[in-house]
């Protein structure tokens, strides 16, 4: 059997305490994060359905949608809401500005979209603090959508 001296046997369970504490860390911090105090997949993927279902539906912002491929944009849209907040994604659709170039949204448009946002996630459950937290992140993007 191995038999280590003093200071090994302090190397090795430096090694795997080091270990534990840094997986605990980062459990916790996907616990913590925003995606998951959002709902986590299955929460914000019925938030971003409720949200398009309602959008295109909506006589003020249903032009930007025609000819969209809606299963598409909702995958995407989950997809980058899931990298912004700490989900552990990937993002790897277009740029905002790319995607909305030529759509003309309008600032109106913009802040009624915004709006459909937040009545999605009320419905599911978001609670306040969570909904301004992804409202903040989401806020800068309206500079590359918004057309002057």
């Amino acid at each position: 059997m191995f038999q280590a001296n003093g200071a090994l046997k302090w190397v090795w369970l430096a090694i795997c305490c080091g270990s534990i504490a840094a997986s605990a860390v980062h459990a916790a911090n996907q616990v913590d994060s925003l995606y998951s105090r959002l709902g986590g997949t299955t929460n914000v993927t019925a938030i971003v359905a409720d949200m398009f279902d309602h959008a295109v539906s909506d006589p003020h912002l249903k032009r930007s949608f025609e000819d969209v491929n809606m299963e598409r944009l909702k995958l995407h849209v989950v997809s980058h809401i899931c990298a912004l907040t700490g989900g552990g994604c990937e993002y790897s659709g277009d740029s905002m500005r790319d995607a909305h170039a030529g759509l003309r949204i309008s600032e109106s448009e913009f802040f009624r979209f915004t709006q459909v946002l937040r009545d999605s996630m009320r419905r599911h459950g978001v609670h306040l603090r969570e909904r301004n937290e992804l409202l903040q992140i989401l806020a800068p993007m309206k500079r590359d959508i918004v057309e002057r």
